[in-house]
């Protein structure tokens, strides 16, 4: 999934109920939860910051040589 714009200077996944990315800003926060499935785009890497929690019957989906990187 792309991000899509929600608001000026925010990206997020319109609708999924998982956090957007703040830019221009010296802080960008990410939430602690996957509330909603995700699939990273094919020719994207992603990283989060943990502990992450993935909720019961959610699931991060990484495409073949793509990376998700928890820190």
């Amino acid at each position: 999934m792309a991000l899509t714009r929600v608001q000026t200077g925010v990206f997020g996944v319109g609708g999924s109920g998982n956090s957007a990315v703040q830019f221009n800003s010296t802080i960008i926060e990410s939430a602690n939860t996957i509330y909603s499935s995700y699939t990273l785009s094919t020719g994207r890497n992603g990283y989060s910051v943990g502990p992450v929690t993935i909720l019961t019957g959610k699931s991060v989906t990484v495409p073949t040589g793509q990376k998700w990187v928890v820190l």
